[in-house]
């Protein structure tokens, strides 16, 4: 196989916690046929996800996304949906017509296996609920996110909407190990309900490169010019397959239970031409690949990227839940609620010794009527009726255009 530049990867980042004081053997997880279906669901809404946002994004710009924690928050939030919002939300997450109860316990089994898989890597994902201390959500909610999701669960001051968002803010930036520092960026009198997910990443390569060998090398951009970045080299274990417009190598880290696996275009293809191709990608083909020593090179890379995801969403065929007179989250609460904004961040760092990666989704809530606490202005021209009450007979009926008239 040739000397290959990186193309950077779209990483598939799972989440992190602390490294064991004794290493320990890496587990091997073993799906139950409706696990195993709800891996693929995700992984399927994680390409289609990751190609919507890539369509909304300059050509020139790095990006990166985690379907999973997307997929973590969004799954909170669906189990407050009810009627069509809750069609449309199961139909994008990929889920199908899978039961609730089925999506719940999947993601549960999905998370306890990935967390604690790897002794080598560190992983963590984190879920919790913040909700306005004059709000009270239905307990069936809070009951199933504590139960499946392992959320966390809080209550804020809404007349301290600074001190809410600082303690929001310092509860992603903990679980994060500091990598992102705020995901809410306001905390306003129509918010009610923020579920919030994290997730942290860190494995170091199962080879190694050495920074002796790191050296500034040739790398082309899509649009055919050309720069020196800093690049790894020497030889290292992998596995890889080749398609029509691409090749697929697959890096391991730790145990090698966790991997990078880079999507390069073949010459003549751009990353363009590939990202609809990817979601056939033969994993099996690869986990099968025998893993050889082979000479790589791999440029160091490190950036954040954020974004707010209605547009995206509502792309894909979420409508209804962005829609304060359609959206149904009955579940939740008979007080008319709607997502307002998916915040979505992540950051990734890969050097010598391995990839440092952590994201963050907020599914912000507000109320689709006058909610508690709230000032009510009126304070333009309005109608008005007075009506009796047993038979909502109209006695009077008005408009007011001028109060001062």
């Amino acid at each position: 196989m040739k000397r290959i530049p990186l193309f950077f990867a779209i990483v598939f980042i799972f989440s992190a916690c602390d490294l064991f004081t004794h290493e320990k053997a890496p587990t091997d997880i073993t799906l139950d046929s409706k696990s195993a279906q709800l891996v693929e669901s995700n992984n399927q809404f994680g390409f289609q996800f990751f190609e919507t946002v890539l369509s909304t994004e300059k050509a020139d710009e790095n990006l990166m996304v985690s379907p999973l924690s997307v997929s973590q928050a969004l799954s909170m939030a669906l189990n407050g949906a009810a009627g069509k919002t809750f069609d449309q939300m199961q139909s994008v997450l990929g889920f199908g017509d899978t039961p609730l109860p089925d999506i719940n316990s999947g993601n549960l089994n999905l998370a306890n296996s990935l967390v604690n898989h790897d002794s080598k890597v560190k992983m963590q994902i984190a879920n919790s609920v913040w909700y306005r201390n004059d709000f009270t959500p239905k307990p069936n909610f809070i009951s199933n996110n504590k139960t499946y999701y392992n959320a966390e669960v809080n209550s804020y001051n809404p007349s301290d909407p600074e001190g809410a968002k600082k303690q929001m803010n310092n509860w992603v930036e903990e679980k994060t190990n500091g990598k992102i520092e705020e995901i809410i960026d306001q905390v306003t009198p129509d918010n009610v309900l923020f579920l919030i997910n994290a997730v942290y990443f860190k494995g170091i390569w199962k080879t190694q490169f050495k920074k002796s060998a790191t050296e500034n090398l040739p790398f082309t951009l899509d649009n055919g010019s050309e720069k020196d970045v800093e690049t790894m080299t020497g030889k290292v274990m992998l596995k890889y397959y080749n398609e029509e417009k691409y090749s697929a190598v697959k890096l391991p880290y730790g145990s090698g239970k966790f991997n990078m696996i880079i999507f390069l275009p073949e010459e003549g293809f751009t990353t363009n031409d590939i990202v609809s191709e990817i979601k056939d990608t033969n994993f099996e083909m690869l986990a099968k690949s025998v893993e050889t020593e082979r000479e790589i090179w791999l440029p160091k890379f490190e950036f954040s990227y954020k974004n707010e995801l209605n547009n995206e969403l509502i792309t894909m065929g979420m409508a209804d839940a962005f829609k304060s007179g359609a959206a149904n989250f009955a579940n939740i609460s008979d007080i008319g609620l709607y997502i307002s904004k998916v915040n979505h961040k992540t950051y990734i760092k890969t050097d010598e010794e391995g990839s440092e990666a952590a994201a963050a989704t907020s599914v912000e809530m507000n109320f689709t009527s006058i909610g508690p606490s709230e000032t009510i202005k009126i304070n333009r021209s309005f109608l008005f009726a007075i009506v009796e009450d047993d038979t909502n007979s109209i006695l009077f009926i008005g408009k007011v255009y001028d109060p001062s008239k």
